[in-house]
């Protein structure tokens, strides 16, 4: 939380790390504060690897079914915007993958 609000999201980065390796199990507070961290610092890219890893480890499970609903509701504003920047992200690859799947009709048009 004070390397979120003084702008040094390596430093939670580093921290985040060596609490892992010291087999500490980081709780949704932290996983919040690291986000909100790269968030805020503009660090888009990390904030999504965090967030991933928060899903993945079973944090942030009410948000919905990403990105078919999502319920931001009890989220501090840095993480909602990553939620949502990776929601559009996500579907943004499943559309491209889509359209490189989908049949061309006789005319090159996708059908």
């Amino acid at each position: 939380s004070a390397c979120e609000k003084s702008g040094q999201w390596e430093k939670a980065l580093a921290i985040f790390d060596e609490l892992q390796q010291r087999g500490l199990t980081p709780d949704i507070i932290t996983y919040s504060a690291l986000i909100s961290a790269c968030e805020l610092a503009g660090r888009n890219d990390e904030a999504r690897t965090v967030l991933l890893a928060a899903l993945s480890s079973g944090f942030f499970a009410d948000l919905g079914c990403i990105p078919d609903a999502l319920d931001l509701h009890e989220l501090i504003a840095p993480v909602a915007r990553t939620v949502v920047r990776t929601a559009l992200d996500d579907l943004r690859a499943r559309s491209e993958d889509h359209r490189l799947h989908t049949p061309l009709s006789p005319k090159g048009n996708f059908v």
